[in-house]
């Protein structure tokens, strides 16, 4: 019987000789492996320049028992590598936004909506162990910005929208501001450009400071966590890292104002490395207050997730948008 997939690191990608081959199946199923020992310690992103993939995304918030849901998807394309070296991806959201299981219906959801609109297409520079740090395309964000508000003054009007429109300005019109709310508040991106392609060491296991958008001060290290390859591949073939952490204090406050923990698994290709699905959970405390974050993505349109050649390229028909009952289903299916 022919294998669905090999487990083996494309040959062909650049740098493949610094992730070995993962070990011999440990269980079979019918001559199909299902669990692989993994083996190696250092994992290097391999994602083919011109590929992109596309992810339905799921953020669940609750403050004090009070829950709300934002569901919307995503793609993300790896551009031609910037001079320095780093690599470049461009991130387009999609124009349909689902809050708690339907459109945004209240001003202020609408006008975030609306408003976010500028940032994308978003190209950013990410380095070498898959942290973005920079936005590549800043000037082009900025010349956006007077068609979407002229679009936005055709719909809303009044004292309400001219003082949130000032308050968008003043962000966006400050390169620093701007980049600290793309790179540093966005739950998405932030769990998605992770420091994880990294040396693990003989136990495939370090500890790093991992930071999430937290409503903290800057000074925050965020939490410091434990990242460990898993010693088997999932049933599906993906290497699967898990991540424990704990907030940290900022230092020179006489008040720690928040505590926390994090818990994730980061689930990643087999020979590209990038992510097929991530599912991330924060529990906070703010004095007294209670707060929950659930963050869930996985990839879209892939019936042969685990297929060598099976990247979507440039020029090609995207699959058609699924609508929001399914999408909604499909969430579900695979995540609770």
């Amino acid at each position: 019987m022919a294998k669905r997939f090999s487990l083996l690191v494309d040959d062909d990608a650049p740098n493949a000789e610094q992730q070995e081959p993962l070990g011999a199946a440990t269980v079979q199923q019918g001559g199909v492996p299902i669990l692989q020992q993994i083996k190696f310690q250092q994992l290097v992103l391999q994602w083919p320049i011109g590929s992109w993939r596309k992810y339905g995304v799921q953020i669940d918030f609750s403050e004090d028992g009070v829950a709300n849901e934002i569901k919307y998807e995503t793609v993300i394309r790896r551009l031609e590598d910037h001079d320095s070296g780093d690599r470049l991806f461009e991130i387009n959201r999609s124009a349909d936004v689902w809050i708690n299981e339907k459109e945004p219906d209240l001003v202020m959801d609408k006008l975030a909506h609306e408003t976010g609109k500028v940032v994308f297409p978003l190209l950013l520079r990410v380095d070498a162990v898959g942290v973005a740090t920079a936005i590549e395309n800043y000037a082009a964000i900025l010349q956006r910005w007077p068609d979407v508000k002229n679009n936005l003054s055709d719909y809303f009007e009044g004292e309400f929208f001219e003082q949130y429109v000032a308050k968008i300005e003043q962000v966006l019109f400050d390169i620093d501001r701007f980049t600290f709310a793309v790179l540093y508040r966005d739950w998405f991106l932030q769990s998605y450009f992770l420091p994880i392609f990294k040396n693990y060491g003989e136990e495939r296991t370090r500890m790093d400071y991992l930071k999430f958008p937290l409503p903290a001060s800057f000074g925050n290290p965020g939490f410091f966590s434990q990242q460990a390859i898993a010693d088997y591949t999932t049933d599906q073939g993906a290497i699967e890292l898990t991540h424990r952490g704990e907030l940290q204090e900022d230092e020179g406050l006489t008040i720690q104002k928040y505590t926390g923990s994090y818990e994730g698994i980061v689930r990643l290709h087999p020979f590209h490395n990038h992510i097929v699905a991530y599912k991330g959970e924060w529990e906070l405390k703010e004095y007294n207050k209670n707060i929950s974050v659930v963050v869930k993505y996985f990839e879209l349109d892939n019936p042969f997730l685990f297929a060598k050649n099976n990247w979507m390229k440039e020029g090609q028909r995207q699959v058609e948008e699924r609508g929001k009952d399914s999408q909604a289903s499909l969430l579900k299916k695979l995540f609770d």
